[in-house]
């Protein structure tokens, strides 16, 4: 159906206009790795990163006011598991978060009956999360 000029006015006028949100309009391209400059509050971007431990990361950023011209190192590390996962690394040591209700967890464990898996992505480190023996190629 065909409005004219003055019905397309009228509906857009009736329509209430949308706030604007955050997440509405262009994404910028590293929108997501930036940060303030601690020096000018303008945004830095990453220039390299390096992982230091499996759990930490150095973060080298550069300030983008051409007039700061500062460079900073940020280290990130991972604070606390929330979700476990399917296949965790026996010699990694992340607190688990205390919003997780482990005695449920071990009840559901317990009680869980198995189903046939073929892993696709990720080899397995351990037959059980939870057995007592030592990972293949562990000695120790």
């Amino acid at each position: 159906m065909m409005h004219t000029a003055a019905e397309q006015e009228a509906l857009h006028a009736a329509q209430p206009a949308r706030p604007r949100t955050s997440h509405q309009g262009k994404k910028l391209r590293y929108e997501g790795t930036r940060m303030a400059c601690p020096m000018c509050d303008s945004l830095s971007a990453i220039r390299t990163s390096a992982l230091v431990t499996k759990t930490m990361r150095e973060t080298i950023y550069q300030c983008s006011n051409v007039e700061c011209g500062c460079t900073f190192v940020f280290t990130g590390e991972i604070s606390r598991i929330l979700n476990l996962g399917a296949t965790p690394r026996p010699g990694v040591a992340i607190p688990l978060s205390s919003h997780v209700r482990r005695d449920l967890m071990r009840v559901m464990l317990d009680n869980a009956s198995e189903a046939q898996h073929e892993a696709r992505y990720t080899l397995p480190v351990t037959g059980d999360l939870f057995a007592g023996d030592a990972p293949p190629g562990n000695t120790t």
